[in-house]
């Protein structure tokens, strides 16, 4: 005689096809749970909190002995299934005796199967799991807090099927077919994100754009009426490709896997690294690093800006890649356009699967699926994988997941400590050797012998970093008329040495731009007094901080002056250089400057506005906020005890 338990619809029991009377609300409530639970030992207590709300009564303990008593005579030949283990009952399903059973596994299947490219085997998975539903979970059961939020799981791994089979369906190109259900499961779940996004994406394909922004609209008021939430980033984006008609948003003609012979893609991503100088210690160093065999290497290069980073790695990558099969990928996470979002995860991903061949109706735009995508993609091959110019560890974190059993290279101006399985390998300026080598190949060696002292403070004006000094070298390059001496003099004046700076692809001013727009947006305390110590490096040409100095000049505590300068710090916008001491370098001064004198960077929105009837350093740090000016911080003066605090208004002070 066959048992078979259902709880997916209302609940039931039934012997060889024949269903069987399962007694009292509190006794279903018993099976339910037992259920949930089904094979591990539910407590005595776990099940008193499911059966009655609030207090017991004192004959709780017994009456579940009762129930499942009872219980065990609805299993009629089966009753030993049903056993005492303390502290409470164990009910053993056995494979194929269970509708939950069943369902889970059709739905990891066929999630599994989608993930890997397999639409057509996913709805066969999905479609099977879905119709194991026979209503409402446990239905017919009476509801106390503890088994809703026990069934709860259940609804909410339904919706994850629902929406993984109209993913599946989209690939297979059933848009129209599938428009009526989707608006009537979207009105079911109407928090459900995922959702509208399938419902946007059959309206697009079938050629209503407009009903398909339309939708968007209509699901950013539900989601901000019904849960005060705007729209997360991935409705977002897909948005904003219908509104720029992307073309990948239209599924190419499908077409069958090529024969196993079919040549493989290997992607060469990685850009040319250029000339490289003074770096063969590191050289040697990243290559050994990368060569262990132990485990695929994760190794994080952390240095300030312009410290030439990511020619190091390019460098190191494209030499280790020579002869490997599985080729390189590379993915810049930085966007140095003001105000632009960095790169997410999810479009990397896509970016590393186009370039492994994977056709557009392939990829899920579900970054959790298109990271399972990638794993499968890589496969044995292993390629090895740069992550340039990440800006946290949870940007990266992610993308070192879904390239797992890769090498990986990740750039970094912090110093990315919470990613796990890493090595950490700090890259500093250049050696002064290596610095007039560097400018020497770019002006010409006759003019660096000519005047090496000319030479060396060129190189210290560019604080031995290989971007400014490219941009210094390129300059002189195009200038031979100016001598190195002369040059050094421009340089020395701070007032212009980010114009003089300022040519190459990325000229030195965008880039500390760069870490100051991250400062710029944090929201904390800490944030607060950092962006205010920042300011006063524009006024007060300081070259050495300590936590005392910057507490006097902010009129703040130590604590706080010292979480100012370690977010500094973090961001590369000053240097330790000993005990809770930091230095200022030049460039990030003459910047400094620049925003103190300007209220804004050029080439960029004023970041804060000029004080009307000041004179132009004078700066306000937003609308409405305090006025910062030399010797003016907006705090009392820790001088002049009982002073007022500067206007928190835009207008001047009496």
């Amino acid at each position: 005689m066959t048992l078979r338990f259902n709880l997916l619809g209302p609940l039931q029991i039934r012997h060889s096809g024949r269903l069987v009377p399962l007694g009292a609300p509190k006794q279903r409530v018993v099976l339910a749970v037992l259920l949930l639970e089904a094979g591990r030992v539910v407590s005595l207590d776990r099940l008193t909190a499911a059966v009655w709300e609030g207090e017991p009564p004192r004959s709780a303990v017994a009456n579940l002995r009762t129930y499942v008593n009872r219980l065990r005579d609805v299993l009629g030949g089966h009753h030993d299934r049903l056993v005492a283990h303390a502290p409470g009952y164990t009910l053993e399903v056995r494979d194929g005796e269970s509708d939950i059973a069943d369902f889970t596994e059709h739905a990891r299947q066929g999630r599994a199967v989608l993930a890997g490219g397999d639409p057509r085997a996913a709805l066969r998975h999905l479609s099977a799991a879905l119709a194991l539903w026979r209503g409402a979970e446990a239905e017919d059961v009476p509801r106390t807090p503890e088994l809703s939020s026990r069934l709860a799981v259940l609804a909410e791994q339904r919706c994850l099927a629902m929406e993984d089979l109209a993913q599946a369906r989209l690939a297979l190109g059933e848009h129209a077919e599938m428009l009526h259900e989707l608006r009537e499961t979207v009105a079911e779940h109407p928090t459900r994100e995922r959702l509208w996004g399938h419902l946007m994406l059959a309206l697009y394909r079938t050629g209503d754009v407009a009903a398909a922004l339309a939708a968007y609209e209509r699901a950013r008021t539900v989601l901000r009426e019904g849960l005060g939430l705007e729209p997360g980033p991935d409705l977002v984006a897909l948005q904003r490709r219908m509104l720029n008609r992307d073309p990948g948003l239209v599924p190419a003609p499908a077409r069958r896997p090529g024969p196993s012979g079919a040549r493989r893609v290997v992607p060469r991503m990685i850009p040319s690294p250029g000339d490289l100088v003074g770096r063969d210690r590191e050289v040697k160093e990243l290559t050994r690093l990368a060569g262990e065999t132990r485990r695929p290497a994760r190794i994080v290069l952390h240095g300030p800006g312009g410290v030439g980073k990511s020619a190091l790695a390019r460098h190191v990558l494209r030499l280790l890649s020579a002869g490997r099969p599985g080729g390189h990928l590379y993915a810049d996470l930085q966007d140095v356009r003001p105000g632009a979002p960095p790169p997410d995860p999810s479009r990397v991903m896509t970016c590393f699967l186009t370039a492994l061949g994977v056709p557009a109706e392939r990829i899920p735009w579900d970054p959790v699926q298109a990271a399972e995508v990638l794993r499968l993609r890589i496969g044995d091959d292993a390629p090895l994988v740069l992550l340039d110019n990440a800006l946290d560890d949870g940007q990266v974190r992610p993308l070192l997941t879904a390239c797992d059993g890769c090498p990986v290279v990740v750039t970094s101006r912090a110093m990315l400590s919470t990613l796990e399985g890493t090595e950490h390998v700090e890259i500093l300026p250049l050696p002064g050797d290596a610095a007039r080598e560097l400018l020497a190949g770019l002006c010409g060696t006759d003019r660096t012998d000519a005047d090496p002292a000319a030479a060396n403070r060129i190189a210290e004006l560019c604080e031995c970093l290989p971007r400014p000094l490219r941009a210094a070298g390129t300059r002189l390059a195009a200038r031979r008329e100016w001598s190195l001496a002369a040059f050094a003099g421009l340089l020395a004046d701070e007032r212009h040495r980010m114009d003089l700076l300022g040519n190459g692809d990325l000229p030195i001013r965008e880039s500390i731009d760069t870490d100051y727009r991250v400062l710029l947006s944090g929201t904390g305390p800490v944030d607060s007094a950092a962006v205010e110590l920042f300011h006063h490096l524009g006024t007060a040409q300081a070259v050495e901080l300590t936590p005392a100095d910057v507490a006097r000049s902010l009129a703040c505590d130590t604590v706080t002056a010292s979480a100012a300068l370690g977010r500094l710090a973090d961001l590369r916008l000053i240097e330790p250089v000993g005990q809770a001491r930091y230095r200022v370098g030049g460039l990030v001064r003459c910047f400094a400057s620049e925003v103190a004198r300007n209220g804004r960077v050029p080439g960029r929105p004023a970041a804060r506005h000029l004080a009307p009837g000041f004179p132009e350093w004078a700066v306000l740090e937003r609308p409405g906020e305090r006025l910062i000016t030399p010797g003016r911080t907006g705090r009392p003066d820790p001088e002049r005890p009982g002073a007022a605090s500067g206007p928190r208004s835009g207008s001047p002070p009496r």
